[in-house]
């Protein structure tokens, strides 16, 4: 489908820098910038009213990792 549309400046540039790096059309770019931010869920969830930076893949820090963080060991 063909659409016209109108990018900020700024906004412009990035999708220009990652055409570039991709070596794929404009088009492309904007397709693939816009699907891969319509994917990307929310890193912050709230547990038990906590608000928890979620990592994907990464692991839990167990209270012993805190202690020996505090400890200077980790």
């Amino acid at each position: 489908m063909r659409t016209t549309v109108t990018l900020s400046d700024e906004a412009a540039e990035l999708v220009n820098q990652y055409a570039e790096s991709a070596r794929v059309s404009l088009s492309r770019a904007v397709s693939e910038l816009i699907l891969r931010g319509s994917r990307t869920k929310s890193r912050i969830k709230l547990v038990n009213g906590l608000a928890v930076f979620d990592i994907p893949g990464g692991r839990r820090v167990t209270t012993e990792d805190v202690k020996r963080f505090e400890a200077d060991e980790f």
